[in-house]
């Protein structure tokens, strides 16, 4: 049972309500019974609660359309192929999108629909004095800096809105230079930190009542915090003054983990199972099955070949492979996350018998569930911040502003190499030996934690690794046509920038300029 059910809230909020209109007063107006909008909602403590919900709800896409259609396929951790029609996900992936791409319209309009959630929230909140009034608006302000993040590290310079528009007002809000948007996005996490609870975790005599655990807390609004500051710190701001600004905030949040609050998990698959959910992550989305609509799809999307021994739904199949750096001695199986994350073969439980052999990824799938009601339907959450993140950029943090790896740094790394069933490394191992070595370890360390989380592709834009990779990348397992293999072109510092959606644009023709590089 979920402890923290914000999408069944949620539903109460149509789409139509959260889009603001207006009416004369002499026209006859009968207030809808089944779809409340803005003007009849946010009466009371219950409703601006439900509101909370809505923007919460708006990040059920993320995974999917941001997580992994945008940042997975466009990292070394996803090899698609050159399509010969029109695939989004290959076009982003082979770095072909264009500004006519409809997955980087739906993702746009993803996080700017949480934005809109959260500013009319804020707007509505204000006539209100009950205790929860900070709270909810440190809640909307956490979600509203999360989509904040995606739209700056894919597009740049992006409009900052911070209040509710109207249709011809928004077709006028100008681009805001990328250091204006990450002042605003920490501006917000900042504001959500104060005023966010450590935990919804509350013990009354005997009794526990956990019913809002799940939602963000000061701990996760930190830890968000320390990987914007971090991010700050490598490309493209380059700002030397925010790694301090990180190492602070994550050095809180490693202090504050605990049984109570979040951890590094004894095992690793143990990270992915619904029976573990808000156990281990700073912060998650929650999805629940039923055949509601609020399920997870992530399983589906990422899969390959399921057979019905381990779901009675079949996986998406996109024309995807897993690169070489997955399999063998790159990554060898003695580290109990590559059987976590991926399958390079399917074999029958009961005969042991190969049936399929094409490597997939099933991390987030539970092998053998059958509770689900359709392909969509897991029941899992999906994890925005884990613990071993924070555990990880501290280890980093602590490298950079040292002249060479401190001994926390390793004793960092090595708690999740420990876990993972890995040796760890000394002060006398090549990786310890430089600033250098150990930055390519912590970047190596990152890839295998997090695959298939969307992790990868920005990590290698912010430490300046993304065009030397991934054109290496696609220069060894791109094919052999004219636009692939060793034929593949030199990427360049466009290909860090996806192109602003065609429709944006035209909304006002020429009053934004596209990308450099797009059409």
């Amino acid at each position: 049972m979920k402890a923290f059910k914000y999408f069944v809230y949620a539903t109460s909020l149509s789409i139509s309500g959260l889009l603001t209109a207006s009416c004369k007063e002499d026209v006859l107006y009968i207030p809808p019974v089944a779809n409340n909008t803005v003007d009849e909602f946010y009466k009371d403590e219950n409703q601006v609660n439900q509101g909370v919900m809505a923007i919460y709800n708006g990040c059920l896409s993320l995974p999917e359309n941001s997580y992994w259609f945008l940042a997975e396929f466009r990292s070394d951790n996803v090899a698609a192929d050159v399509a010969t029609v029109q695939r989004d996900y290959s076009d982003v992936s082979n770095f072909n999108a264009t500004s006519q791409t409809p997955q980087l319209q739906a993702t746009w309009t993803d996080l700017y629909e949480i934005v809109y959630r959260a500013n009319v929230l804020q707007e509505r909140i204000q006539p209100f004095t009950f205790a929860r009034v900070e709270q909810f608006k440190g809640e909307a302000r956490f979600l509203r800096a999360l989509a904040y993040f995606d739209l700056v590290r894919y597009w740049g310079a992006v409009p900052i809105v911070d209040k509710p528009v109207g249709i011809e007002e928004s077709k006028n809000v100008p681009r805001s230079p990328v250091a204006d948007v990450y002042k605003f996005i920490v501006d917000d996490l900042t504001f959500a930190a104060e005023n966010l609870p450590s935990s919804y975790v509350i013990t009354v005599g005997t009794a526990t009542d956990a019913t809002n655990k799940g939602r963000a807390t000061k701990w996760a609004a930190k830890a968000l915090l320390g990987k914007v500051y971090l991010t700050m710190y490598g490309y493209p701001l380059r700002q030397t003054s925010a790694l301090p600004l990180a190492k602070k905030e994550l050095m809180e949040v490693y202090a504050a983990a605990g049984a109570n609050t979040f951890s590094v998990a004894p095992n690793f698959a143990d990270l992915f199972k619904a029976a573990n959910d808000n156990k281990y992550a700073v912060f998650e989305l929650q999805y629940i099955s039923g055949g509601t609509g609020l399920g997870n799809p992530i399983p589906w999307q990422q899969g390959q070949v399921f057979p019905t021994f381990w779901s009675p739904f079949p996986a998406f199949a996109a024309d995807f492979t897993l690169p070489p750096a997955l399999f063998g001695a790159n990554w060898p199986k003695i580290d109990k996350r590559k059987a976590a994350t991926l399958d390079s073969a399917i074999r029958n439980p009961t005969t042991g018998a190969i049936v399929a052999g094409r490597p997939q990824l099933t991390k987030f799938l539970e092998k053998g569930i059958t509770a689900i009601q359709n392909r969509t339907d897991y029941p899992n959450n999906f994890p925005i911040i884990r613990f071993e993140d924070v555990v990880l950029m501290y280890a980093e943090v602590l490298n950079e502003e040292a002249g060479s790896p401190p001994a926390m740094a390793l004793t960092l790394i090595n708690q999740i190499r420990k876990r993972s069933g890995i040796s760890e490394y000394t002060a006398a191992s090549p990786e310890a030996a430089t600033k250098e070595a150990f930055r390519a370890a912590v970047l190596k360390e990152r890839r295998y934690e997090f695959i298939a989380e969307g992790q990868r592709w920005h990590d290698l834009v912010r430490t300046g690794n993304a065009i030397s990779v991934m054109t290496a990348f696609k220069r060894s397992t791109t094919g052999t046509t004219a636009t692939g293999g060793a034929n593949f072109r030199q990427l360049d510092e466009h290909d860090l920038l996806f192109p602003i959606p065609i429709l944006e644009l035209r909304l006002n023709p020429g009053f934004w300029e596209q990308n450099p590089g797009y059409n």
